[in-house]
């Protein structure tokens, strides 16, 4: 067994420089600032959709001193950042993105010193440069989603598991960096167990010890988001409510292994635990507690499987195609809209997960027998398996990403450096990489258009924010590029009818009508509203009743029917 000056010597051999650490830091982050740069105006910076929307005006209120109130539907560590970045700095949406592309590039780095754990300082760098230029993690670095944070908090993890000394420092930093991470993504709790299998790897006297320590700055983390939710909703809740809810999304017998609303084009924050919770209440017949409304949704998506079982496994199949899939699943905004109109997105974007994936399963066969490559192929099985099991977005399969960077350059180091270690495994490799590609670039036969659907998301911001004529654009590019999208009819029917263009916004409120059920009450309270203005309050009459039929619950369409009879009566 080699002496520890030998161990140590061989180490030092495998480092980068601290020229070459920072060259890979500076080229991350020239990248990531000058893909901001580029999009600067551009309203896909300047909007904030869905998720990065409800995050920002939640970190404005905590830096106005106002607490969260009940149990926490979403992690909440993101949005307690931004707040003290608010309550420090004031609202500025630029310095959060310049800030997550300095952790971005720190992320690289952190991926570039793990992988020199494999033996080899060509590798290390080749990794260093793979995550500096991976397209999506710079996307996701320039918005306000907690994405960016999880990443690098994971690529730490990564370099905490590739550590060879394992002292109680360790145990206690891995605790803390786990439990910040499962407040980001609460799925990062599967890593647990490769840490605590690299805690068990110290000397038997103190493995216990460290093994102890782990667990404990782990509860430690979670404990503050654990004390909130008893305070407020008396459930002994470490992260959030929302998991049943997405469990059933991921489960359902309708679902396609992607994120679908409970509700059609109800999918944004504002509604989702709203939508959650009555439509459970409901069906249950009683109310129901966070944590009764997340067992309801659990038990429902359980009921369904046991009743198709079949349709299960064909969606836990859908689902790893997904998960592999070169494209980037979109949540509320797509990548090529990004890409659009930023050259640096496009250009990297040519080798994403379609190149990272084939060459991380060359590189896993590979680098079978090297240092901490055990704990890094667990993890990436784990983490998979965790996202499989709700349902697959872009965001989600980005906490994967950093476990395959070393093993992706692993597989280019053989190449570039002729290994000889790795001749005896090269059929293997090869066909690992036939499969990653198979795997990747198997044609998935998504439905819609990521592009529209990013445009009538679009649009419905603007709604809100009262530009309908920006509104109307961006919808009628949606409708443009999807004429199936009903969310992208009923939008533009929204800005035509607040710009008194009636004839034109009905038929689009007839339009989205037509393609979507579940916008049938909606789009006949407006239909409703526009028979009204016309004068002709029989047919105005008419609809609102029909959207109430469907809808009883719809309170638009009873106050103006209330209205019309009070105006007969009168």
């Amino acid at each position: 067994m080699p002496s520890p000056d030998v161990l140590e010597r061989e180490e030092r051999d495998q480092m980068l420089s601290r020229r070459a650490l920072a060259g890979i830091f500076f080229l991350a982050l020239v990248v990531r600032l000058g893909a901001l740069l580029e999009l600067h105006g551009s309203p896909w910076n300047e909007v904030l959709l869905g998720d990065a929307r409800a995050f920002d005006e939640w970190g404005q209120r905590l830096a106005a001193g106002q607490a969260s109130a009940g149990v926490f539907y979403q992690a909440p560590l993101y949005a307690y950042v931004l707040g003290a970045l608010y309550a420090v700095f004031g609202h500025s949406l630029l310095l959060v993105r310049v800030l997550q592309c300095a952790l971005g590039a720190l992320a690289a780095v952190a991926v570039a010193r793990a992988t020199e754990r494999l033996g080899s300082r060509r590798a290390a760098g080749v990794a260093g440069v793979l995550a500096a230029l991976y397209a999506p993690a710079i996307w996701y670095d320039l918005q306000l989603e907690k994405t960016s944070l999880a990443t690098s908090l994971t690529a730490g993890i990564l370099l905490l598991t590739s550590a060879r000394e394992r002292r109680e420092s360790w145990a206690l930093a891995s605790g803390v960096a786990l439990g910040a991470l499962v407040l980001l993504r609460e799925n990062a709790a599967v890593l647990l167990l490769p840490l605590g299998l690299a805690a068990w790897q110290a000397q038997p006297a103190r493995r216990v010890r460290r093994l102890g320590l782990l667990t404990l700055a782990f509860v430690l983390a979670l404990a503050p988001v654990a004390w909130h939710n008893w305070n407020e909703g008396g459930l002994l809740l470490p992260t959030a409510s929302n998991a049943g809810v997405n469990f059933y999304i991921g489960n359902a017998a309708e679902a396609d292994g992607q994120y679908r609303p409970l509700v059609a084009g109800r999918g944004h924050p504002d509604y989702e635990r709203e939508d959650a919770t009555r439509i459970a209440e409901t069906l249950s017949g009683h109310a129901l507690s966070p944590a009764g409304v997340s067992s309801f949704w659990f038990a429902r998506a359980g009921e369904e499987i046991a009743a198709e079982p079949a349709h299960f496994l064909l969606l836990l199949g859908r689902k790893l195609r997904l998960l592999c899939a070169h494209a980037e699943i979109m949540d509320a905004v797509a990548f090529e809209s990004f890409q659009d109109e930023a050259w640096v997105l496009r250009v990297l974007g040519l080798a994403g997960f379609g190149v990272l994936l084939p060459l991380a399963l060359a590189g896993m066969v590979l680098g079978a027998r090297r240092g901490a490559v055990r704990f890094w192929r667990l993890a990436a099985a784990l983490v998979a398996l965790s996202i499989v099991a709700f349902f697959v977005v872009g965001r989600f399969r980005l906490g994967l990403v950093p476990f395959l960077f070393p093993f992706a350059a692993l597989a280019l180091d053989a190449v570039l450096g002729k290994d000889p270690r790795a001749r005896a495994r090269r059929s293997a490799a090869l066909a690992a990489l036939a499969l990653g590609v198979a795997l990747a670039w198997w044609p998935l036969g998504l439905e819609g258009d990521a592009r529209a659907t990013s445009a009538a998301n679009l649009a419905a911001e603007l709604l809100r924010r009262n530009d309908d004529v920006a509104a109307e654009r961006w919808a009628r590019v949606a409708r443009t590029r999807d004429p199936r999208s009903a969310e992208a009819a009923y939008n533009l029917g929204l800005a035509l009818r607040r710009q008194g263009k009636d004839a034109e916004a009905r038929d689009a409120f007839e339009a989205a009508l037509e393609l979507e059920p579940a916008y049938a009450a909606d789009c006949l309270v407006e239909l409703g509203a526009l028979a009204l203005r016309g004068g002709d309050r029989a047919r105005a009459r008419e609809l609102f009743a029909r959207a109430l039929a469907l809808e009883p619950g719809n309170a638009i369409a009873r106050r103006s029917l209330l209205e019309l009879e009070r105006a007969r009566e009168r």
